[in-house]
């Protein structure tokens, strides 16, 4: 189908954005961070998109793209295809490098910086292989750190309505989707913390999961309650 450039032109954000999203896609199915990229450049001693520019292209805001970029995305992606690593050293970016594969689509399985222009200018549709988003890698770490904010969460909302712990617990956790109740009622009563694999379904976009947003919809419920005209017998939002 033919257009215009006139719509190219109104096309312009969508298109950007779309390709910044594509990026994130193909990182993230990667199990890279925004670092792995420059990590591998410096030991394999190539030049590569610095992880600055990486997260503003995957934002949308990077404006309009020098063509420096589109020829190092696409040394990325032939490097990851021919499984060109170079003097990789560390054992972290080789496990990375092995289970990655290159950006690209039927058509041309392997995207060089002619095909990254096109689908940034709109003139070539995103791969369907990248489309949807995966949920971001995290290590325990991050796992415990969030577990730990989300029951810090409850006992502030505690004290500051001076609410029963136990019904706030149990009117919270029915807030929760029934398959993730148990686990999520768990976790807020301090039997352990989500580890990674469990929040990979509970992420919602960006760096929200779940468990925040029913947080933040039972502390919002709370908060209408006591507000003039509020009703203490509100029931929590529907479960997601």
């Amino acid at each position: 189908m033919a257009i215009t450039y006139a719509e190219l032109l109104e096309r312009q954000e969508a298109n950007r954005t779309g390709f910044g999203r594509m990026l994130l896609n193909w990182r993230r199915r990667n199990g890279w961070t925004q670092y792995t990229a420059c990590s591998w450049a410096d030991e394999a001693g190539f030049e590569t998109i610095s992880y600055g520019n990486l997260s503003v292209i995957e934002q949308g805001k990077a404006g309009e793209l020098r063509q420096k970029a589109f020829w190092q995305l696409a040394e990325l992606n032939r490097r990851i295809a021919e499984q060109d690593w170079g003097a990789v050293k560390s054992p972290a970016i080789k496990q990375k490098l092995e289970g990655a594969i290159p950006l690209g689509d039927d058509a041309c399985p392997i995207w060089t910086a002619l095909e990254l222009w096109a689908c940034y200018c709109g003139l070539r549709e995103v791969p369907a292989a990248f489309v949807a988003t995966p949920p971001p890698t995290i290590a325990q770490r991050k796992a415990t750190e969030l577990s730990a904010k989300w029951r810090q969460q409850l006992r502030r909302v505690v004290e500051e309505w001076q609410l029963d712990p136990s019904e706030a617990i149990t009117t919270l956790a029915a807030a929760a989707s029934e398959e993730h109740r148990k686990r999520f009622y768990a976790v807020l009563t301090g039997f352990g913390d989500y580890k990674p694999d469990e929040l990979a379904p509970l992420w919602i976009g960006a760096d929200q999961y779940l468990p925040k947003r029913w947080l933040d919809q039972w502390e919002d419920s709370n908060r209408q309650q006591r507000q003039p005209g509020g009703s203490k017998g509100n029931k929590p939002a529907a479960p997601e």
